[in-house]
């Protein structure tokens, strides 16, 4: 049977959906919300779990951060037969969004160096339509308005994304204005990549994030609402990722 090169994990331990996450200490928190869970075999730090909400099977894998480590654990989960994946974590945001929202990527422009493996491609990719209504749909039902829209992926988050001296900060702030006018929604490094990966590989790929840094202001989501974000993510992830359809049966590898 099938083992994947850097997870270790065979096909039969992981389910027909997966979640990735890049902080691996999420791992442990998204576990309180599902039944019977497997942790698996952690290899060059990529932990990962296997569990059951709403009656399916549902992989979690934590990636680190950035493109080509999160691409490599999709590659590898979609290898072992996954057909459906969604990137859940924190992102930076444009105002009118304000801080605590739920943010769904519709389409999103790559600027990080992975998805050109991918495709040649540098228009905006898309993400998959029955993954977004999925989670728009399991929104409504616990209670969460998810909000869509264009998002922007990075490389160099210091650079780019955030600046940390004073010709990061100048560089950050253009690319900001940039993207406002462009209509980007949210900002993050992974997102672009994983949706270029998984329509390449034939499977499908929404990122639902919780906005966490005002990209006009830098101002942080403080300790409470954030940790209250990260569960009311986590519940519209897991409704989302399970509520929509599974694909064909697996035939394991």
């Amino acid at each position: 049977m099938k083992t994947a090169w850097y997870l270790g994990h065979r096909a039969d331990a992981v389910g027909d959906r997966a979640l990735l996450v890049g902080d691996p200490d999420r791992i442990d928190r998204i576990a309180e919300h599902l039944r019977d869970v497997t942790f698996l075999p952690v290899k060059r730090g990529l932990k990962t779990i296997t569990g059951t909400y709403n009656d399916r099977s549902v992989t979690v894998a934590a990636f680190g951060m950035g493109a080509p480590i999160a691409t490599i654990v999709l590659h590898e989960l979609a290898d072992l037969g996954i057909a459906r994946f969604m990137r859940i974590g924190t992102s930076m945001y444009f105002p009118p969004t304000q801080g605590g929202a739920l943010l769904i990527s519709e389409r999103a422009l790559a600027f990080e160096g992975t998805s050109r493996s991918y495709r040649d491609d540098p228009e905006a990719c898309s993400a998959d339509q029955g993954l977004i209504a999925a989670c728009r749909d399991a929104g409504t039902a616990v209670g969460e308005t998810i909000t869509g829209g264009l998002f922007a992926t990075y490389d160099a988050f210091y650079r780019d994304m955030f600046g940390i001296d004073r010709e990061g900060e100048a560089r950050a702030a253009r690319n900001h204005l940039m993207l406002r006018e462009a209509g980007v929604v949210a900002i993050d490094m992974e997102t672009s990549a994983l949706i270029t990966a998984a329509a390449a590989l034939n499977v499908a790929f929404a990122s639902l994030c919780l906005g966490t840094v005002n990209a006009a202001t830098l101002e942080k989501l403080a300790p409470e609402p954030l940790a209250d974000g990260e569960n009311r993510l986590f519940k519209a992830a897991l409704e989302g990722i399970t509520r929509d359809q599974a694909g064909p049966e697996r035939n394991y590898p």
